[in-house]
């Protein structure tokens, strides 16, 4: 059975609190990419907030100027311009609060889900749910703009 046409994101950015944290974030979402999750032109960034306790608004306007100054750049741009971000489509997903029962915090708990039409067999967490929901479920039909979700819920 063939997937759905879902959105095709521009830019997915995941927020994270810690300095840390954001190597190992980057790399889970290339994995996923490689999985073909995520399409291969999606540009994917793994962002540090700006400060501590900044809060989701904060972490957002970060995130979307770091999404804007990539897109600048990769359109061919000196400087950061808004005129990328019109038919762009942009997920941002905050990381959120401190997870006392995982290390990589909710979005990485691994969930008891099978996928059996993914492309890889591959133990499936609270992000791959969510990326799904938004990408096949809530944002086709959407225009070009950006989205927001936290990982601290679980979506079904």
């Amino acid at each position: 059975m063939e997937q759905p046409k879902g959105v095709d994101w521009t830019v997915i950015i995941l927020t994270c609190q810690y300095k840390d944290s954001v190597q190992v974030f980057q790399r889970e979402l290339e994995v996923r990419q490689k999985r073909e999750q995520i399409p291969a032109g999606t540009l994917l960034l793994a962002v540090e907030d700006p400060e501590k306790r900044v809060g989701s608004g904060g972490a957002t306007l970060n995130a979307l100027l770091v999404a804007a100054e990539h897109l600048s750049a990769r359109a061919g741009f000196t400087v950061v311009t808004s005129d990328v971000l019109h038919s762009a489509w942009i997920l941002i997903l905050h990381m959120g609060r401190d997870f006392p029962f995982d290390d990589c915090g909710r979005a990485f708990t691994c969930l008891p889900v099978e996928n059996p039409e993914a492309p890889v067999e591959a133990l499936v967490c609270n992000l791959d749910c969510l990326l799904d929901i938004m990408t096949y479920r809530l944002g086709p039909g959407s225009p070009p703009g950006v989205w927001v979700c936290s990982t601290d819920m679980l979506l079904s």
